[in-house]
């Protein structure tokens, strides 16, 4: 995967969703600051295409990794391709970027004034509106406009409790959110034969083989929520961990609990990861991989 080629689509669209926000903007400054910030309990799907054009749109998801450097790290995926980008917001406004190149871009400032205009990673920003309704297909939402300026020729659309739901410029170039839908936070993995899959009135709904992997939505004291209220009852038999990384330009490299590297590992072999936090991906026993722009993280 070649996912530092294709700078333009996560520069541009780092789309979110969330329960539509009550909050009401004053045309002149607003009276308290929201949240832009993605709900990482989603997944989310964009459109990204070029308006007036017979090619057809392209898909893109982004799901949440973790939090690193306070902030939160989402991957995005479209194609063969994959991104990170981490999302920070202070009381200096909204920032995001690539965490692997130290490139954070200030692309909202606080506090919110229609007029404000600010520099950033070579581009002048400045809020045009703090009250603009957009439609997109994951519905519609009452904005701050941005005006990304020189260096772009864009303009960004937040919303509150949602984030940026559209970008658009002047050639034509479009991304959108298109839906939503709720986020597993990890798998349970069968360990042994004869694991018993339950359906919402607790009758056994079918027997599991050893090496299966289910999503967990919601884990309970005694169980794992698969979706739809099945379950899977907590035992030495079931094992949960958050997901997979992979190498993909490079391989990655496993190190002991002292700092030692302890294994490298070939490109594209998967390796169960339990747990992220302050930028390591966690493998078990102690054992960890440092998250970096060519690691793959799937849940």
């Amino acid at each position: 995967m070649k996912n530092k080629q294709i700078v333009i689509i996560t520069l541009f669209f780092t789309l979110v969703f969330g329960s539509f926000s009550s909050f009401l903007f004053n045309d002149k400054a607003a009276a308290s600051t929201p949240s832009f910030l993605m709900n990482t309990k989603k997944i989310y799907t964009y459109a990204y295409y070029y308006k007036n054009t017979s090619k057809s749109k392209e898909y893109m998801t982004a799901s949440f990794t973790g939090k690193m450097n306070k902030g939160d790290l989402w991957n995005y995926q479209w194609g063969d391709f994959f991104n990170n980008e981490l999302t920070i917001q202070n009381s200096e406004g909204l920032i995001k970027g690539d965490p692997f190149e130290d490139s954070m871009s200030l692309q909202i400032a606080f506090p919110l004034t229609v007029g404000m205009e600010w520099e950033s990673d070579g581009h002048i920003f400045k809020t045009i509106s703090l009250n603009q309704t957009v439609k997109t297909p994951a519905g519609t939402f009452r904005t701050v406009m941005i005006d990304n300026g020189r260096g772009d020729t864009g303009i960004s659309y937040y919303a509150p409790g949602v984030g940026l739901v559209k970008y658009e410029n002047e050639d034509g170039y479009v991304t959108e959110l298109v839906s939503i839908k709720n986020s597993h936070y990890g798998r349970v993995l069968i360990k042994q034969n004869g694991v018993k899959l339950y359906n919402p009135k607790g009758s056994v709904y079918r027997t599991l083989k050893k090496g299966e992997g289910l999503k967990v939505f919601k884990e309970n004291s005694d169980s794992f929520d698969v979706g739809g209220g099945y379950y899977v009852k907590k035992d030495k038999n079931t094992l949960f961990y958050t997901g997979f990384i992979f190498g993909t330009e490079e391989p990655l490299y496993i190190y002991a609990p002292d700092g030692q590297v302890y294994r490298k590992v070939p490109s594209y072999e998967a390796i169960r990861a339990y747990s992220f936090e302050n930028g390591r991906f966690h493998v078990g026993g102690g054992y960890y991989v440092f998250a970096d722009y060519h690691i793959l993280y799937e849940r």
